[in-house]
């Protein structure tokens, strides 16, 4: 799916560009391409008032002279007197060119009359042909002793016409090679664009596979112990079922931890705040852990301020989750006669609470995704009390609050877990 996304995202993002480029180009082509032809005709037009002055004041036009201005300016001359090719245009002129003239003078029968019969020397240009066959013709007219000589002086163009080949050549050279460079860009870039759609998808599907085989495990023991309920003796039948319900709470806790997960993703979550003492939530999660922790023989110890300390805008339901959870982990990995200590003090922005233990620590490969879903520091740990969801679920409260949560290694040993929430400034 990815790769399908990223393939169709790259060929629209090129497409795009390309449309773009491609009508910025051809409009640069097309203001170029008539720019090349009508700079042509200017000049064109101011050759023909010259030729039609010089043809004016010679009596003679030699053949010799004919080919030289042929020659200098890449004209073609076609001399009628009287309506009659002189001898220098039946000899020099090409079939085509002859059929030329004669179309002229069809086409513009009148205009040709009214120069022929005006009395005086006059010129006309017109602009024949399309593309690759656009031509310009001088029409000039040269009143005379015994008559009217008319010279029709014709311009091919090819000077122009290869320019606008290379003007051609180069637009396509220059699409060709900007599409290929805006595909790689465009690949590169959707790619980059796409990556964290990809990891989000990857951390998504691990999510559901990590869930999924933390609710089998759970379940399966569930219907084993059930099954074997029906088969044993009455005091077989209450072990099953005690191993039953005992499986069951720790299903329970799992939804739960999942469905607070799923309302934090979908905005769902019941998050209101009010200004609280958090001392006092503190010294309550103290005071719920110390028999848990009784129990492994830990030492749990408090550290709060003295004096009145500014309250601070929170939730006080899931700070105290989130307390929970960390002093929960603590003592759960803190061996037995070791030591976890809560303390609370306030810096100058922030309220902070610190759960620290006497444990192994953690490594600082592990600290990279400690707070990524199911995921457990001590891989070779079986405590099947934990699913590794609650420092995630810890992080994303905190976060909820405009918070921050950090994790280093104590000094000797040991883990300390910070919780950085902002203080309301009046």
């Amino acid at each position: 799916m990815y790769k399908k996304v990223h393939m169709r995202l790259t060929i629209l993002f090129t497409a795009v560009c390309m449309l773009i480029i491609s009508i910025m180009s051809a409009a640069y082509l097309y203001l170029n391409y008539n720019s090349i032809y009508n700079n042509a005709f200017s000049s064109f037009s101011k050759d023909i008032v010259i030729f039609s002055s010089s043809f004016s004041n010679s009596s003679v036009l030699s053949h010799e002279w004919l080919q030289s201005m042929q020659k200098n300016y890449n004209y073609r001359y076609l001399i009628y007197d009287n309506d009659k090719p002189i001898q220098f245009t039946r000899n020099n002129s090409t079939p085509e060119e002859l059929k030329l003239i004669d179309d002229i003078c069809s086409t513009y029968s009148e205009d040709i009359t009214q120069l022929k019969y005006s009395g005086i020397s006059q010129n006309k240009i017109y602009r024949l042909g399309k593309n690759s066959d656009k031509k310009f013709v001088g029409v000039i007219s040269i009143p005379g002793e015994y008559g009217n000589t008319i010279i029709y002086t014709i311009n091919l163009l090819p000077k122009e016409k290869q320019q606008v080949r290379k003007l051609f050549i180069s637009f396509i050279v220059i699409i060709l090679l900007a599409s290929v460079a805006l595909y790689i860009f465009a690949y590169l870039f959707t790619r980059r664009l796409l990556k964290p759609v990809k990891e989000s998808q990857e951390k998504q599907e691990l999510f559901i596979a990590a869930a999924s085989h933390e609710i089998r495990n759970p379940v399966n023991t569930i219907i084993s112990a059930l099954e074997a309920a029906d088969k044993g003796d009455a005091e077989q039948q209450k072990n099953f079922s005690a191993i039953a319900k005992k499986e069951g709470i720790r299903l329970k806790t799992l939804t739960e931890d999942l469905l607070t997960i799923a309302r934090t993703k979908t905005g769902s979550f019941n998050f209101e705040t009010s200004p609280e003492e958090l001392d006092t939530i503190v010294i309550d999660c103290y005071e719920a852990f110390l028999a848990p922790a009784q129990d492994k023989s830990i030492s749990l110890k408090i550290n709060i301020p003295d004096g009145t300390v500014p309250k601070a805008m929170i939730n006080p339901t899931r700070i105290k989750q989130v307390i929970s959870i960390l002093l929960n982990n603590a003592i759960s990995y803190t061996p037995e006669k070791g030591v976890v200590h809560l303390s609370y003090a306030l810096s100058s922005q922030y309220h902070v609470i610190s759960v620290s233990d006497s444990g192994s620590g953690i490594s600082d490969k592990d600290k990279e995704h400690l707070f990524e879903y199911f995921y457990r520091a001590d891989h070779s740990r079986e405590d099947r009390s934990h699913f590794g969801l609650g420092l995630a679920i810890a992080k994303e409260i905190v976060e909820l609050h405009n918070g921050t949560i950090s994790v280093m290694n104590g000094q000797k040993q040991g883990t300390i877990f910070t919780v950085n929430l902002p203080i309301e400034h009046k």
